[in-house]
């Protein structure tokens, strides 16, 4: 099956569906049938995995199959009945082939040489081998296919007397085949589940628990729990009128006489069954079976997905199973069916939320399953411990960075895993084959979704936003590092946290169904990560208050590990052991020019560059302010003049013709009160050493004459000239004129 898988090939399904029913041959091959006709017919249904039409079908399988009628003798070795003789006769001819005889050699010897001595079924097909394999069979067969044809053929008996041959645990293969091939019709809700139940169930379960609360005072409760649905309080099982009707006892006269009221009651069709016969202990396993299918479906469906409804809905079942278990007030005592068949299903359910809470160690799920797995004595069984610990581990899987698939291959893998018949001890292969449990391997799912700072190369917690492909839904809020469930198909992803720059990512190209995910991102400045700083207390910004205080080292040493940051900060910004009463009283213009001493000023330019992204502009804000108190000490340079040229150009451009590209809200590199503290010093100290427009227009009329100039005037005229951007006078050509006019009228 798992070599095969999907392909529909001829010869192994004809093969297969020959050994589905295949009797013993000896005494020795009598042992393990059940597990044996399980493992043909899961071959089966992987080979034609999800093959069956969503249509009507009557063949079942892939092209070039339908002369075998797979549906149809799946069918028959659901319901039983005579074996197709065609089948018979193939499978008795591959028999003799096998033994090593011909045609002729067959007839001379015995029959009885050929049959097992301890087993005889005669011509029927044997529903107990058969059943069971050929039920999920039909399911994985028409996996996700939806077919309501395929689907009738396997529902549940909707009359007392049709409950009475089917066996209860049938009843949950039934449900949860068909929750197989009706996939879409799977909801995620308690009601979905009662659903499941047959009417007459349900009302003849409704009226157990209403007796049992009349009856809840009265001693003979253990009576009770015995009677039949008719019986007064009385009678107990074996005086019923159906008890002597099944087992023969009784006169034609009492049997005729239970015959017509059956027949007159048909013929009314009363809705109300107080007075029609019901077997408790057939009420109480078929219930508890069908919930337990139901839930097994819903699990199958929502696996991985962490649907809090289903959930929900499982875990309200769950909880229900425990109070049958544990308590012994009167209705529990009344619906309790039998330990084993209570405990199967009790651990059918724990694994179903398992596998819809795959992956992610949800805590009121784990409290739940370790609440069942507390309770240990001699009548729990091996079974159980290994359901409840699979459960654990599928809660827990890959340490939360795994999760389970709902492809049909891993749906297919995790029915073989988690088959609903757990065994009773290591070495017990009866009914279903202990080495199957590992297939939920196949099923894995690898969806962790990490955030790595590419400075310090660390997982990080980061807030992100994600799209689920072709859904108008409410993006999903998630925190890396995260595990992505089955959700739906993932189209996008972004960052949305204020400490890290944005990012986004198209999933539907970037990963895979089995696969990690790393996101790389970057941390701003005067931001802590969201394990040092949970709730944004210690954020630079909000430590400073928008301004400077504190030692500057231990303001940064936090944020960043750059050594020059961290050097510029010890030898050049304040210590804060300073008075820092002045700096409160400083106006927004005094903070942001050049009147500050180096240490306030270094503090300042380095707080407002961590806290706005641009530590590159700390250097050329020392550069500026070195140039402007250079030339107060009168050390005039003509290079940093262009510099601080270059500087107002640009802000005043930007400023009064914006581009495009400036419509984005992006924080200027410069303050724009430096930049006009620039100007203002630089236009005060030209005015104070005389150089006006009326000492350039002197110069211009000279003809630019430069020996007529001071020695100690010239670099400052250079600078003077430079610095309101006037062509030198070897350099006037025509037409400058106006623009010396528009220099002068601007300069004065």
């Amino acid at each position: 099956g798992l070599l095969y898988m999907g392909s529909g090939h001829r010869l192994m399904t004809e093969f297969l569906l020959g050994e589905i029913g295949r009797r013993p041959r000896s005494d020795a091959a009598a042992a393990g049938r059940e597990g044996y006709a399980l493992c043909c017919v899961f071959a089966l249904g992987l080979v034609n995995l999800s093959k069956g039409s969503s249509e009507s079908a009557t063949s079942g399988g892939g092209a070039g199959l339908s002369d075998l009628r797979i549906d149809e003798r799946l069918h028959r070795y659901v319901v039983g009945g005579p074996e197709d003789p065609e089948t018979r006769s193939k499978r008795d001819a591959s028999d003799r082939a096998a033994a090593g005889l011909g045609a002729g050699g067959a007839a001379g010897l015995s029959s009885d040489q050929e049959q097992c001595s301890c087993i005889f079924e005669g011509e029927n097909i044997n529903t107990d081998v058969t059943a069971p394999g050929a039920t999920l069979c039909l399911g994985l067969m028409y996996l996700q296919s939806g077919n309501k044809s395929v689907a009738a053929r396997l529902s549940l008996p909707d009359t007392h007397f049709l409950l009475d041959y089917v066996r209860p645990d049938l009843l949950m293969l039934r449900v949860i085949a068909r929750s197989l091939i009706l996939w879409g019709d799977v909801r995620p809700s308690s009601d979905w589940i009662e659903e499941q139940i047959p009417g007459m169930v349900k009302r003849a379960f409704d009226r157990m628990i209403s007796k049992a609360r009349n009856m809840a005072g009265f001693a003979g409760l253990a009576s009770f729990a015995n009677m039949r649905m008719n019986s007064s309080p009385g009678l107990v099982d074996g005086a019923s009128t159906a008890g002597k009707r099944r087992t023969g006892a009784g006169s034609d006269e009492e049997n005729d006489a239970t015959k017509s009221n059956v027949d007159s009651k048909h013929a009314e069709k009363q809705t109300d069954d107080d007075d029609v016969d019901v077997d408790r202990h057939a009420i109480r396993q078929a219930h508890v079976h069908i919930i337990a299918g139901a839930c097994f479906g819903m699990g199958l469906r929502y696996a991985g997905s962490g649907n809090e409804d289903a959930a929900a809905a499982i875990t309200q079942r769950l909880e229900h199973l425990i109070r049958l278990r544990d308590e012994s007030d009167a209705v529990s005592v009344a619906l309790k069916p039998e330990r084993p068949i209570l405990e199967m299903c009790l651990s059918c359910t724990a694994v179903s939320l398992a596998m819809v809470m795959a992956g992610t160690g949800d805590v009121r799920t784990f409290k739940l399953l370790r609440a069942i797995r507390w309770k240990c004595d001699e009548s729990i069984r091996y079974g159980t411990h290994m359901a409840i610990g699979s459960a654990i581990g599928l809660l827990f899987f890959g340490g939360g960075t795994c999760t389970l698939g709902t492809e049909p291959e891993d749906i297919a893998s995790l029915l073989l895993a988690f088959f609903p018949r757990f065994p009773i001890n290591t070495m017990d292969n009866q009914y279903h084959l202990q080495a199957l449990r590992h297939c939920y391997a196949l099923a894995v799912k690898r969806r962790l979704l990490e955030a790595v700072d590419i400075d310090t190369k660390e997982n990080v917690f980061v807030p992100l936003e994600v799209l689920l492909d072709g859904k108008s839904s409410t993006p999903m809020k998630l925190t890396a590092p995260c595990l992505l469930l089955n959700k739906g198909n993932y189209s996008h992803l972004r960052v949305i946290s204020e400490r890290y720059y944005p990012a986004s990512l198209d999933l539907q190209v970037s990963t895979t169904s089995d696969s990690n995910l790393t996101l790389f991102v970057k941390r701003k400045s005067g931001h802590l990560s969201y394990l040092q700083d949970p709730h944004a207390h210690r954020s630079l910004l909000v430590q400073t208050g928008g301004s400077g205080g504190g030692s500057a080292v231990e303001l940064i040493q936090a944020f960043t590990e750059d050594k020059k940051l961290l050097a510029y900060a010890k030898y050049l910004c304040d210590d804060g052991k300073k008075n820092r009463r002045k700096k409160k009283l400083m106006t927004n213009g005094q903070r942001g020019g050049l009147n500050l001493s180096l240490e306030e000023f270094c503090t300042e330019i380095l707080h407002e560059c961590l806290t706005k992204e641009k530590t590159e502009a700390i250097r050329l804000y020392i550069a500026l302010r070195h140039a402007i108190k250079s030339a107060e000490e009168g050390a005039w340079s003509v290079e940093s003049m262009w510099d601080i040229r270059l500087v107002r150009s640009y802000y005043e451009s930007s400023q009064q013709s914006p581009s495009s590209h400036m419509s984005v809200q992006v924080s200027p590199l410069l303050n724009k009160d430096f930049v006009s503290s620039l100007d203002e010093s630089i236009d005060g100290q030209f005015a104070e050493k005389g150089f006006t427009g009326t000492a350039l227009m002197s110069y211009l009329a000279s003809g630019g004459n430069w020996e007529a100039l001071r020695e100690e005037d010239k670099n400052m005229m250079g600078c003077f000239l430079t610095y309101h951007d006037v062509p030198f006078p070897g350099g006037l050509v025509d037409g400058t004129s106006d623009v010396l006019n528009e220099v002068v009228a601007g300069i004065q």
